[in-house]
């Protein structure tokens, strides 16, 4: 039999599905708490994140560790978002120095080790309709851009 559905019963769910975190302890001694399951809007909020990093990086091309720092970025994104280490700097340079920091103390790679694989994958599925969503809409612009620019010239012809 089917219930109503309150905002108590609606919080609860929420809680349970979401609001599980496994504490991973590191070779420093310290420790972190992993989300266990990754909220699909805790997704699109790191690929919008993500896609305003790469956006920035587009006006810094001549910059030789671009490719390093964008993989460092997605790095860092991934314990913002699916960390309690919610306070990693949003900006490129001061994320790229953490990043540096946790990979120089060898703690970085267990921290993306303890991520669980299958929400990764879920990331990974959203990241690739992105890309081709953007390629299509990419598409588009450039026809209609094309076009636009056919119908100018052929109006300048006729005013000829």
């Amino acid at each position: 039999m089917s219930k109503q559905l309150t905002i108590t019963k609606l919080n609860n769910e929420y809680k349970k599905q979401f609001g599980g975190q496994k504490k991973i302890t590191l070779k420093t001694g310290d420790y972190l708490y992993v989300q266990t399951v990754f909220k699909k809007t805790s997704i699109q909020k790191l690929i919008l994140d993500y896609q305003t990093i790469l956006e920035e990086a587009r006006t810094n091309l001549s910059d030789a560790n671009v490719l390093k720092d964008l993989s460092f970025a997605y790095y860092m994104l991934l314990l913002r978002h699916f960390t309690n280490l919610d306070n990693i700097p949003i900006e490129l340079a001061p994320m790229v120095a953490v990043c540096e920091k946790l990979i120089d103390l060898d703690i970085l790679e267990d921290i993306l080790a303890s991520f669980p694989a299958e929400e990764l994958v879920k990331i990974n599925e959203q990241l690739r309709l992105v890309e081709e969503n953007s390629r299509s809409i990419g598409e588009q612009w450039g026809e209609m851009m094309a076009a636009a620019a056919g119908n100018k010239t052929n109006r300048g012809n006729q005013n000829e």
